[in-house]
Order: C-alpha cells, then sequence, then structure tokens
C-alpha cells in the first residue's frame, strides 16, 4: 500500500479515495479503514464546499457558506454559552421589522440556553453542528441526522464542557435525530412554536456553531425574516428525499448552524436550521429550516423510542466514480453504527446496502427512503449488503429501531 500512503487523504481525499480502489492489495480491515478515512475526508471538505448547499457525502444535507446576513453576533466569551440561560452576556442588537415585534438582544438570550453544541469523532477527526434542547431534564437534543452520522462517539453540551450523547432514535428520511445527553440539567429548552402563527416577513434569528475565524467553538447568532412560511425546496435534488415543510429565511446560516434553532421574536421555535443554498441561479442567500409542525409530528414519535427508516447507522451516498473504482454497483454506504443497535448486532459497518426488501435502492438517499416505504419501528426488513469490494450480495434480516 506504499503508492496510497504517499497521498495525504486530507488535501486530496477523491485521490486517495481512487488510489485505494486501485491498488492491487487485497481486502484487508487496515484497506478499509483507509477507504473510510478518506471518504471522511471528502466528507468534510464536501461540508465547507458545497456548490450549491446540497449534502454530498452524507445522505442527508449539508450547508455552505451564506451571504447577506442581516446581522451577526457572537459571544464574547469565547467558550460558547457562557452563562447558560437567559440573561446571560452577549446577544444581538435589535433588528428593524416591519412587525409589531423585531429579535432582540432578550430573544437570543432565552434562547441561548437551549442551543446546544455537537460533536461526532470517527477516525481521529471530527464533525460538528447545533442542537435543540428539547427536555432539560431528560437531556433530550434535537439535531439533523446528517450532523451525527458520521460516528458512534458522539458529544454534547457548550464548546469548553462537552458530555457523552447517545442517539436514542432517528429518522433519516426526514434529517432529524434526537439525543440523549448528561448534564444538561441547568439549561433552558426552547420551546416549540405553531407555523400558524408564522407569517412572511416576521424576524427570526438562527443560533449555532456556524464554521467560521473562531473555528465554530463560538455561539453566533444571525437575524432575518420568513421569506416563505412553508415550502418544499425548489431546486431539484433527485438524490434527496423531498422536503415539503421548509421555513425560508434570509437569515445567513454556515456550516456548523445544521441542527439548530431558528427562533422567532418570541423566542419560540420557528424550525431546524438544516440546508443553505449559495451561488446558485437566484438562490443565492436561502435558508431553511424543517418546519417545527414537521419537527413536533416526527419528534412524536422519536421522544418514544421508535425511529423511521433507521436500523441504527450513518447512510451515505457515495459517488458513482467511487462506485467504479470499487467495482460497486449502486447502493449506500452504511457506517458508524451505534452501539446496541440492529446495525451494530449485524455487522453493518462499512458495508454497501443495494436493496430494501428486494426494491434497490440506487444511489441516493432518496432511492434508500422509497426502498423503505412505510415500514416503521419494530418492522424487519431484508437489506441486500455487499462487505468487500468486488463482492457478492448477502441478505441480512434486521430490524427497524
Amino acid at each position: 500500500m506504499a503508492d496510497d500512503e504517499r497521498i495525504n487523504p486530507e488535501e486530496d481525499p477523491e485521490a486517495a479515495l481512487e488510489a485505494l480502489a486501485e491498488g492491487p492489495a487485497p481486502e484487508s480491515p487496515a484497506r478499509r479503514r483507509r477507504l473510510a478515512r478518506a471518504a471522511l475526508y471528502g466528507f468534510r471538505d464536501a461540508r465547507r464546499t458545497a456548490r450549491i448547499g446540497i449534502a454530498v457525502a452524507a445522505a442527508a444535507l449539508a450547508v455552505a457558506i451564506a451571504v447577506g446576513a442581516l446581522a451577526l453576533t457572537r459571544d464574547g466569551d469565547g467558550d460558547g454559552d457562557g452563562g447558560g440561560n437567559a440573561g446571560g452576556g452577549g446577544g444581538a442588537a435589535p433588528v428593524p421589522s416591519g412587525g409589531a415585534s423585531a429579535v432582540t438582544a432578550e430573544t437570543v438570550a432565552r434562547a441561548r440556553g437551549g442551543t446546544i453544541y455537537v460533536r461526532v469523532r470517527a477516525l481521529n477527526q471530527q464533525a460538528t453542528g447545533t442542537g435543540v434542547l428539547i427536555d432539560a431534564r431528560r437531556g433530550l437534543v434535537l439535531t439533523n441526522f446528517h450532523v451525527v452520522a458520521l460516528g458512534s462517539d458522539v458529544q454534547a453540551g457548550r464548546p469548553n464542557r462537552l458530555d457523552d450523547a447517545s442517539i436514542e432514535a432517528a429518522a433519516p428520511c426526514e434529517d432529524l435525530a434526537l439525543l440523549k445527553v448528561r448534564g444538561l440539567e441547568d439549561r433552558t429548552p426552547i420551546e416549540l412554536g405553531e407555523q400558524d402563527q408564522v407569517e412572511q416577513g416576521d424576524p427570526v434569528v438562527a443560533l449555532g456553531y456556524p464554521v467560521s475565524a473562531s473555528g465554530g467553538r463560538s455561539l453566533t447568532s444571525t437575524a432575518g425574516v420568513v421569506s416563505s412560511v412553508s415550502t418544499a425546496l425548489r431546486i431539484e435534488a433527485p438524490e434527496q428525499p423531498r422536503y415539503s415543510n421548509l421555513v425560508q429565511t434570509d437569515a445567513a446560516l454556515a456550516p456548523g448552524n445544521s441542527g439548530g434553532p431558528l427562533v422567532g421574536a418570541d423566542g419560540r421555535l420557528v424550525g431546524v436550521n438544516t440546508i443553505i443554498l449559495s451561488g446558485g441561479e437566484g438562490a443565492a442567500g436561502q435558508g431553511y429550516a424543517i418546519g417545527v409542525d414537521r419537527v413536533r409530528e416526527v419528534l412524536g414519535d422519536l421522544r418514544r423510542g421508535h425511529s423511521r427508516a433507521w436500523f441504527g447507522a450513518g447512510v451515505f451516498t457515495p459517488s458513482k466514480r467511487f462506485l467504479r473504482r470499487e467495482r460497486l454497483p449502486a447502493g449506500v454506504l452504511v457506517t458508524g453504527a451505534q452501539g446496541g443497535t440492529a446495525a451494530a448486532s449485524s455487522g453493518l459497518e462499512d458495508v454497501l446496502v443495494t436493496a430494501v426488501d428486494g426494491r434497490r435502492v440506487g444511489r441516493s438517499l432518496a432511492g434508500y427512503c422509497r426502498a423503505m416505504g412505510k415500514h416503521r419501528s419494530g418492522d424487519s426488513v431484508e437489506l441486500r449488503v455487499i462487505r468487500t469490494a468486488g463482492g457478492s450480495e448477502q441478505p441480512i434480516r434486521v430490524k427497524l429501531e
């Protein structure tokens, strides 16, 4: 493996994947780890440079750098949340609005305690995002599924004080996951709002830990207005499922904002920040959050421990070039199995899933979601998986979490 070791996967992940795929060495655990490491670097790079803001490597959505913020503030304490609840230091200056209410420093202060830093580590690397505190007593934090899909080592809290977290339940086709985190009893949850009380033009603020010159470890807030109360993504993305209830906003988002709260002037949740379109024709500055009505519906299942179309691992969309080089058919990559789940007990780690109950998934999360159909938590499904490059399909029956 001397040839592929000369390529730094962090500098050129695609070249590293190609070299590994073309290498003469037989399949081995070490070689598969190198492939996974190169893929992880590719995912991290894609999150920084996504061309239109739609997730590239993970089977969900990643955000691209936005432009045109109406307001941007950063906590002055440097450790993210600082005081932790309403009345803490920092916050946003008032933002003018045509409506009766406006986003103020008090609005931001109320939401700070419920905005959670999320970090996932895998293969000596890490991905970061944001979460929304739902229940402080139980330590329940809602975030995007793509934030936690990379690995099983998940921590959350404040950047300078993280505690272990576990995935209680997940809905990859909704891009939502519910974490259980220790040490959040002193934090203030964010109350869920209702979309029928949200109007076009209402002021909103997005809170989170975006990638920035500060390293993504400071809580920021960006203010804007509601551009559309409920809409579907208007740019065609055949590899992604259809998200039918998104709140569109011009509040600036960036990588790391994923999973964080979009709140109204009253401090209640309007949506979970998920997508930003950047650089596409007529799309610059469009941010999207999963609408709170949809969040409430999915959260009802997740809080009961009932996942949707999830068996306990991350689901990723591989590139056509990767599949071709690895001599693999169309499918979705599965990795990052969570301990105690069906994926972990069935050995579904670093495998390619090609079909669910005989229905081909293709090379997209959308295909995976269509194949899963209306299966619910507790249902048993048969997956067709390939464990090695050029290998044959094998059936595995697993129970959905």
